[in-house]
């Protein structure tokens, strides 16, 4: 493959990947094992690199010339650190903060201390070395890659090490070089798997980001960095772009910007060419250029760190707050998190993630951005190099100097650019988070499931009771008939017919267009299409609906619907779907006043509102038997309601509902145990039905086709039932 046309390639791969994933779901299932394995084997060699590197290019210095440097290039990288993360915070303000923690879990099995100095203690200093390698924290590694690197300055003859700690780290190159031309059908796996569960509000979002990404890597790139080596040192803006435009392309082609490392250095050379006295100080030049340039390339690895943007941009993409504690220290353990090349990046996410609380997801998330990203995130960290190594340089020489007009040029210019990708990136803000009930209402079901029945919108109509069939040889009577095969009617009729709630979000609900949308209501698509029959919607009360299907005025109940002892004795239940512990929806500054059951029974004015649900009702009375009940038809007026403590629902739907409030949070009470279990219901004696809908449910979810669901209308953080 022609590495000039690599970027091309995977451009298209991701256009293609858009296409699959609109129009196919079966060629995205077939192509999910390419996108990732293609993570996998990014993600393989970066602690065996960035480990290797840090020995090697802290470890070959004497400690004499390390500490001339330290002291030359301390205040380099400062300057470089703190112009980066300012530009990278004006980027990531035009992301709005979710402000409210949607759910609050006090039954979780350790408290958490994420966010505490505590916390961040841990994240550093380990007391098992290969315990931090295996769980992937990248700042102990790098912190303790720092350490051995700096005793190993100390030790006798370590050029055996080196040498070995040079293949590693070019092995780790030579992977990478090979695993990038795997880069097209990754992204088009990728981009076919976020498209099929992606809303479009969500993909807006994400693609505001990678302009704003794009945009703001080009500035530091190509003006921002050049322009500062003008403002100290004796060089014209004009001179800086012409001796690193070899070093941008070779960057760009490849994505690797360690390919570019020996054109920088000849630029770098080209610079201080001006300091020479004599031809005895080219050597020398040489060997400080090279030191330098070999340790900026862990260190000043800048493209690396717009995954501070992303992450701020993942946790409003997933509607999930982050701590103030953790903004503040999130600059610092993104630093530390960095180091390396872009591909180490992906380690760097993943361990980011899971410290700020983000689903699994994210890593995959950042992959599909990063085939684009990548490109001005590697031109960025090129950038970066350069003005390190040529500026500590012509600091050990003591030849910089200051010039003000170029400072005010740079200011001037920086912040007009910076002020239009602001602008910009504010657009992210008019959209809606992926899992808030404005986006819920504007979400409709693929196209591939909607075109199974465009037409259809949920029945008013009363359901009637099923008849008796006029060519049944027995003449069954009505009592009879209620015991009859339900399949056998279902095949008869050529309908399936559904009762439905159309107030559960996000299982079962009306969206913007009047259309029955939800998890439970693609699930029916799937299933009439699989027994090759239509499709009716009828609705049902909660507390009509155990003798409706008793009465079979429909063959199956849908709707965020519990397994209870009641149920499982008197109607056929499916295998469960989907788990979710009790919880209330409360207002977010009085979530500590739900931390536990003993703490709401000692308000004794306290007033739990209901759904008119006979499952609901008596759990509310036997969880919390000192509040009042308010007995309601459902929770849309909740913010009305003045004399309302709190409503009862489960984590999920709970949730759902307290993200469209504004003020609202999902509390989880640390000792209820109560736990419901999602399970579809049946009438009773539907054996046939309940065997047939179990077994097409198993091959769905070995297929894929239900944890696409999942990640589409149900949060990925919540506790999944496998069948």
């Amino acid at each position: 493959m022609n590495n000039k046309l690599l970027p091309l390639l995977v451009l298209v791969g991701g256009v293609i990947g858009i296409i699959i994933g609109s129009l196919s779901p079966a060629l995205t299932q077939f192509l999910l094992p390419f996108g990732d394995a293609y993570i996998r084997l990014m993600e393989v060699v970066v602690l065996p690199y960035l480990f290797s590197s840090l020995l090697l290019g802290l470890g070959k210095l004497s400690p004499s010339i390390a500490w001339t440097l330290f002291r030359k290039s301390w205040p380099v990288y400062l300057l470089l650190w703190g112009v980066t993360f300012l530009f990278l915070m004006v980027a990531a303000s035009t992301v709005p903060l979710v402000g409210n923690t949607t759910v609050v879990d006090f039954t979780a099995s350790l408290p958490s201390d994420k966010g505490s100095a505590k916390s961040l203690v841990d994240l550093l200093i380990p007391d098992n070395f290969f315990e931090a390698l295996s769980q992937n924290y990248i700042p102990s590694v790098v912190l303790m890659g720092v350490i051995f690197g700096i005793a190993i300055q100390h030790s006798i003859k370590p050029t055996p090490l080196l040498d070995v700690l040079t293949i590693i780290r070019n092995a780790c190159i030579r992977i990478w070089g090979w695993i990038v031309y795997l880069a097209p059908l990754g992204v088009c796996a990728l981009f076919a798997e976020s498209i099929s569960s992606v809303s479009l509000t969500g993909f807006a979002a994400l693609s505001i980001y990678i302009a704003v990404v794009l945009l703001s890597s080009l500035v530091l790139a190509l003006w921002v960095f050049p322009m500062l080596l003008t403002v100290f040192l004796p060089l014209t803006y004009r001179e800086v772009l012409s001796g690193l435009r070899e070093a941008f392309m070779v960057a760009v082609v490849t994505s690797l910007s360690v390919a570019s490392l020996p054109l920088i250095q000849k630029a770098a050379q080209q610079y201080a060419a001006k300091l020479r006295n004599s031809d005895g100080e080219e050597q020398q030049q040489k060997e400080i250029i090279e030191t330098s340039l070999s340790v900026s390339y862990p260190l000043a690895q800048i493209g690396n760190f717009f995954i501070l943007v992303f992450l701020i941009y993942a946790a409003f993409y997933y509607y999930l707050p982050i701590e103030k504690q953790q903004l503040l220290e999130l600059p610092f353990v993104t630093l530390l998190s960095s180091i390396g090349s872009p591909t180490s990046s992906i380690g760097a996410v993943t361990f980011m993630a899971n410290w700020l609380g983000l689903p699994p997801g994210t890593t995959n998330l950042y992959v599909e951005t990063m085939a684009i990203t990548r490109y001005g995130q590697v031109i960025t960290s090129v950038s970066a190099f350069a003005f390190v190594t040529t500026t500590v340089t012509f600091l050990f020489y003591g030849k910089v100097r200051f010039n003000l007009r170029a400072l005010i040029v740079l200011v001037t210019v920086s912040a007009a650019a910076f002020s239009g990708i602001w602008a910009l990136g504010s657009l992210g803000g008019t959209h809606v988070p992926l899992h808030s009930e404005v986006s819920y209402r504007a979400a409709s079901l693929p196209d591939y499931v909607q075109q199974l029945s465009d037409a259809n919108r949920l029945s008013s109509a009363p359901a009637e009771k099923s008849p008796v069939s006029s060519e049944d040889p027995q003449h069954q009577t009505s009592d009879e008939v209620s015991a009859r095969n339900t399949i056998d009617r279902i095949e008869t009729t050529s309908v399936l017919r559904v009762g439905i709630n159309p107030e559960v979000m996000p299982f079962t609900y009306t969206n913007n267009d009047g259309r029955l949308v939800g998890y439970d209501v693609e699930m029916m698509y799937r299933f009439s299409e699989s027994m090759n029959v239509d499709l009716e919607f009828i609705p049902y009360d909660w507390q009509s609906l155990a003798s409706d299907l008793k009465q079979r005025k429909f063959d199956i109940a849908v709707g965020g619907l519990y397994i209870t002892d009641t149920r499982l004795n008197t109607l056929t239940v499916s295998a469960p779907y989907f788990e979710s512990p009790l919880a209330l929806i409360v207002k977010s500054d009085r979530v500590q006043e739900f931390k536990s059951r003993a703490v709401i029974a000692a308000n004794k004015d306290l007033t739990i509102a209901v759904f008119d649900d006979p499952v609901l009702i008596p759990l509310a009375k036997r969880s919390f038997p000192s509040a009042t009940l308010r007995v309601v038809k459902d929770y849309n007026n909740l913010e009305t309601m003045k004399d309302v403590d709190a409503a009862l629902w489960t984590r999920e739907q709970a949730r759902a509902l307290a993200i469209s409030l504004e003020g609202y949070s999902t509390v989880v009470p640390e000792d209820t145990a109560s736990r419901f279990l999602f399970a579809y219901l049946m009438p009773p004696d539907s054996p046939g039905l309940a065997a047939y809908f179990n077994y097409w449910m198993e091959q769905s979810t070995n297929s894929g086709v239900l944890q696409d669901m999942k990640r589409r209308w149900i949060s990925p953080a919540d506790t999944e039932i496998s069948n």
